[in-house]
């Protein structure tokens, strides 16, 4: 089990030298936090001296008392299993360590789910089985484990009826398998997607962090057509962006690609049948900042417009979601840029115009995994960052509200 984080360093981001770097890394605490303050909010980098393991932030959450708290899937190169198992950690609202804890379970999905007092993860046994795990925000101890009766879980989603989505894979018919529970994790409906043919050696790729990471996500949209769910993932020899029915899960329509080597990235409902989307084709990036989607209908993802991001990594991971403050609303993509920053694109949500490009940048690689907003209608940002360019380890950036304000002409 990871110990308390023990040394705290502050460094001032101007001086971060590798010598201070390798100091953290090999000092005697098990894991310990390299502060880095920029001018507002914290930014926060979680070391660990052992060069045996990667740490694979996924998900952050922020709690009702204050404070956050972030999972991992930690890779171990000399443990008998070759899928990674879970790590969550517990901080401060200033980012510092509360307390950290590991668990047996394996590969652990977005995203951390907040509910009745407690937060849980989604993750899955050796045997492939998917369970929802609960455990107490005060010291990290599961205190309760509800199988899901699914294998191979992608992507979990807890809706604002408090109800839980997850994606899995059905190695046995090849399928995508979405399934819906209430509060009480007790399966409500279940549905399976044909892939056609045989991606489970992707998939296992993809979960013990050895290949191509997928954007597998879940989200939730409501217009004149219906409510509804929108979930990336393998069905009909492609990633797909697929619709379903709220209730039936059905599939209502989609967004098509070419097999599974370009498909949507991110996505996010604005306002009735207008979407804002991210998406890769041949390694480069490109942004639909608002486009009409018919969900009742399946299209072509390249017969939206669309705007490149040359500047992006190669199929870049990117995080979509609003920001609502009390005077303006905003629809934001957070990604990771070749010359080694984490940018924010700030778009206006009602007129789909660019407001702001806010970027911050490390002398090593980062990836962005997560975003969320913060009660001071801020946001928090969870990437990975390769110290020494070869360790992967866990960063958590406050961005404080100010810095979202749009300047006046």
């Amino acid at each position: 089990m990871l110990n308390a984080f023990i040394d705290v360093m502050r460094i001032n981001i101007h001086h971060i030298t590798v010598i201070a770097i390798l100091l953290l890394i090999l000092s005697g605490c098990e894991i310990n936090q390299n502060e880095i303050m920029p001018e507002d909010g914290f930014l926060k980098i979680y070391n660990h001296p052992d060069e045996q393991l990667a740490l694979f932030p996924e998900s952050v959450v922020e709690l009702p008392e204050g404070g956050y708290i972030f999972i991992s899937a930690i890779k171990d190169e000399n443990a008998e299993t070759e899928y990674p198992h879970t790590s969550l950690v517990r901080t401060s609202k200033s980012g510092e360590v509360t307390w950290t804890m590991d668990y047996d379970w394996l590969a652990p999905t977005s995203k951390l789910i907040l509910q009745n007092g407690s937060v849980g993860f989604v993750a899955m046994n050796q045997q492939f089985d998917a369970y929802v795990i609960s455990i107490d925000p005060g010291n990290g101890a599961e205190t309760a484990q509800h199988a899901l009766d699914m294998t191979m879980p992608l992507s979990a989603y807890s809706d604002e009826q408090g109800n839980l989505v997850v994606l899995g894979y059905d190695f046995v018919t090849r399928s995508s398998w979405i399934s819906k529970y209430n509060s009480n994790f007790q399966l409500q409906r279940s549905n399976k997607l044909p892939v056609n043919t045989d991606l489970e050696y992707l998939v296992q790729r993809h979960l013990n962090k050895t290949g191509q990471d997928y954007p597998f996500f879940i989200g939730a949209y409501s217009n004149t057509s219906g409510s509804g769910y929108f979930v990336n993932c393998f069905y009909n020899y492609t990633l797909r962006t697929v619709f379903l029915d709220v209730s039936s899960l059905a599939a209502t329509g989609d967004i098509y690609s070419f097999q599974i080597e370009e498909g949507i990235s991110s996505l996010i409902q604005k306002s009735g049948a207008l979407f804002g989307l991210t998406s890769y084709y041949e390694g480069n990036n490109y942004i639909m900042a608002g486009t009409e989607i018919d969900v009742l209908s399946s299209g072509n993802i390249k017969d939206l417009p669309a705007e490149p991001l040359y500047e992006l990594t190669y199929r870049a991971a990117v995080m979509a979601g609003s920001l609502i403050t009390d005077e303006d609303q905003f629809a934001l993509y957070i990604s990771q840029t070749n010359d080694n920053s984490l940018v924010v694109y700030q778009y206006d949500l009602e007129t789909d115009s660019l407001v702001n490009t806010l970027t911050r940048e490390f002398d090593e690689r980062v990836e962005v995994r997560d975003f969320i907003q913060t009660s001071d209608q801020g946001i928090a940002v969870l990437a990975g960052i390769y110290t020494l360019g070869k360790y992967k380890r866990p960063l958590l950036l406050k961005m404080d509200p100010g810095q979202f304000v749009p300047e006046e002409d």
